[in-house]
């Protein structure tokens, strides 16, 4: 995307208080004194056989970017791409989960747009609202902060395991499903009143991706302990054998500004690098504001691991060690 990108002239309207410079979650522009809109779309083919479970899981990921802004969800519209003679009962329960989802972020599903298409796919693009003195970008990490990371990983594993085995592990289906279910919202508006210098959400570049982003953007350097970081029931053992196509796009993508220091196993490194699904976010938190952080979280019911800091060293750079 860089390298489509970099040929074509970047906005200066000053009214875009966040744009595509920094490879963050959404858009964000200015409409008055007091008051931003923050802008986003995305879409997802199907990782679960529930077409409700499905809508839902896609509705909470694109919701996600409005809520790693700091932001809040008003309108959606409703983005579809359906093979024609597929059975439209299964349109309608992806559609209900999708509504389920934006009910429950409080925002209003505005109208859509259809389209025919061989693979089902299913997202929203989202309009928010934000205060433009309270916008949490991925590019205001600050040297000492404490990484916090809101859901487990391997999404990528589990999206291979419903394509390639028979029957895949209740728990890792119950776990996985729970967690990409989950909106981000609670996550967000702890980091909110926490005063978190910065966030992003972990989708489609993996941990090690946006991770990436978030240190060139602020200009130093993210340290993660490969052991802290939470992972879904299962996927370690699995990632041995089940590999995400994402790892080989994110690794080429990222990997010459990403360094690995200690015994850190193949199978871990492929959970790191491959794309999440709804995934949480990482927010970057002044230390003494990590146990406010964390007991917010468990008051709202979401993880708050601490798996790493950002820490002083070359920009844009992202050091996992063992």
């Amino acid at each position: 995307m860089a390298q489509a990108l970099s040929g074509l002239e970047r906005p200066t309207d000053p009214r875009l208080l966040v744009g595509i410079n920094t490879a963050d979650d959404a858009g964000v522009f200015l409409l008055q004194d007091g008051l931003a809109l923050v802008q986003t779309v995305d879409l997802l083919t199907p990782m679960v056989e529930d077409p409700c479970a499905f809508g839902r899981i896609a509705a909470a990921n694109s919701l996600s970017d409005v809520y790693a802004m700091g932001g809040t969800p008003l309108t959606v519209l409703n983005i579809v791409g359906f093979p024609g003679p597929m059975d439209k009962r299964v349109l309608a329960e992806i559609l209900r989960g999708g509504q389920d989802a934006v009910g429950e972020a409080g925002a209003v599903i505005a109208g859509g747009h259809t389209f025919n298409e061989k693979e089902i796919k299913y997202g929203l693009s989202v309009t928010g609202q934000i205060d433009p003195r309270r916008i949490v970008t991925n590019a205001a990490a600050r040297i000492g902060d404490v990484l916090v990371l809101t859901k487990p990983l391997g999404c990528g594993v589990f999206a291979q395991a419903m394509m390639t085995q028979d029957e895949v592990d209740p728990e890792l289906y119950r776990a996985a499903t729970a967690s990409m279910t989950q909106l981000n919202r609670a996550a967000s508006e702890a980091m909110l009143a926490c005063g978190a210098h910065s966030a992003t959400d972990i989708t489609g570049y993996g941990l090690l991706g946006h991770a990436q982003e978030m240190a060139e953007a602020s200009g130093l350097r993210l340290r993660f302990t490969a052991s802290t970081i939470p992972l879904l029931p299962k996927v370690l053992v699995m990632a041995e054998t089940l590999v995400d196509p994402g790892v080989t796009m994110n690794e080429s993508s990222f990997s010459d500004r990403i360094e690995w220091q200690g015994d850190i196993s193949s199978a871990m490194k492929n959970i790191l690098w491959e794309s999440q699904s709804s995934g949480g976010l990482l927010v970057a938190l002044p230390e003494n504001r990590v146990a406010d952080f964390q007991s917010r979280s468990k008051d709202a019911g979401i993880l708050a691991a601490v798996v790493g800091s950002a820490v002083d060293g070359p920009a844009g750079t992202v050091e996992v060690r063992r």
